[in-house]
């Protein structure tokens, strides 16, 4: 795979429209983003007030593509060739049932496990787990190669394997802190575009 130029965030973080601190932004110049997120830029530059600008590489936030600012403690630029991961396809092939994702984890059953999603091919994440010629643009989010999502784990059962839905060759997840075209919850990839990791 090709290299890429990429932002990885080191902890919880917002992006924002202007290079100042998040408290003094309106809700809707601001989109937070948690810690190990992974995203693919456009360019970048070093401006003044300890902020770099950045240009998103397909991403909407707010309903915007646009120019947005990252506090330079909190992010990390690489350049780096990126490696695909295990598609949920090939792990799918590896397991009986198709209709769940089964992960296991070191987590106890009484703890969240949070999870990233890796993109390995560019592709769309659809509200509805169907071809996307049949969805409006509202409810499609393009998203690059070497994109890593955080979204929202689950609490292991007691043999520590979280079970993950998988509808129509789909993955159906929720973003964790982020949000596409308005909505953070009931997202779909086709399982041939992307795998699944713990985050850690």
């Amino acid at each position: 795979m090709a290299d890429s130029v990429r932002i990885l965030f080191k902890q919880d973080t917002f992006l924002k429209q202007e290079p100042v601190q998040s408290s003094m932004l309106p809700s809707n110049k601001i989109q937070k983003i948690p810690q190990g997120t992974l995203l693919v830029l456009d360019s970048y530059e070093r401006p003044a007030n300890n902020h770099i600008r950045i240009s998103l590489d397909s991403l909407k936030f707010k309903g915007l593509r646009m120019n947005w600012y990252a506090f330079e403690g909190h992010i990390t630029i690489v350049q780096e060739q990126i490696q695909a991961v295990e598609s949920i396809s090939k792990s799918l092939s590896k397991q009986q049932a198709k209709n769940t994702l089964k992960v296991t984890t070191y987590n106890n059953p009484d703890q969240e496990c949070p999870l990233k999603l890796i993109i390995n091919t560019d592709t769309k994440l659809k509200r509805a787990p169907v071809d996307s010629r049949y969805l409006s643009e509202d409810s499609i989010q393009k998203v690059p190669v070497g994109t890593e999502l955080v979204i929202l784990g689950q609490k292991p059962k007691a043999d520590k394997v979280l079970e993950l839905p998988i509808e129509d060759s789909h993955f159906k997840f929720s973003l964790k802190d982020l949000e596409f075209k308005g909505f953070s919850q009931d997202w779909y990839v086709y399982v041939d575009h992307a795998g699944v990791q713990i985050l850690g």
